[in-house]
């Protein structure tokens, strides 16, 4: 059997590479379990920050839930409130307007007592002094008498019953 030169080289690169093998096998399996692990490692943190990063999510868009939740009820608190003191000015507002009212009807009943008075004084002033001249002009002294003594009887029965 013969080779030639290139089985030679093939076979002495077959022996080679066995002959590495078998006394670096350890070497190279330890090399390649160290760059395993650590690429396992790696991955595991990997795995870890984004697990952490998730949850970082998770809480921020919570967070962001949680605020937008008390800025509405925040909006609505404070449009209650405003319709309450709205409502309640109004109330106000009417009261005053009630009382005003209350106020001028009161004003005028006075106004016109006050104004009844004044003019049933100077309706008496007027007969009074109509009276008076009309009984010196017409009457004499004698009808005088009579009419106020008349006048004083009648008076007198009126405040005595």
């Amino acid at each position: 059997m013969y080779f030639d030169e290139t089985a030679w080289v093939a076979i002495a690169f077959i022996l080679f590479f066995a002959m590495i093998w078998k006394r670096g096998k350890k070497a190279i399996l330890f090399l390649l379990d160290e760059r395993s692990l650590l690429i396992e490692k790696e991955l595991n943190e990997a795995k870890t920050l984004k697990e952490e990063a998730l949850e970082d999510l998770r809480l921020a868009l919570q967070n962001q839930k949680n605020v937008s939740d008390e800025a509405e009820n925040l909006i609505k608190d404070a449009k209650e409130t405003a319709k309450k003191i709205q409502e309640e000015a109004k109330l106000k507002s009417l009261e005053i307007i009630k009382r005003k009212e209350e106020q001028a009807k009161q004003k005028i009943l006075s106004l016109e007592a006050e104004a009844i008075k004044n003019i049933k004084e100077i309706t008496s002033r007027i007969v009074i002094e109509t009276s008076k001249t009309y009984i010196n002009d017409k009457m004499d002294n004698k009808e005088n008498i009579n009419l106020i003594t008349k006048s004083a009887n009648e008076i007198k029965s009126y405040f005595v019953k």
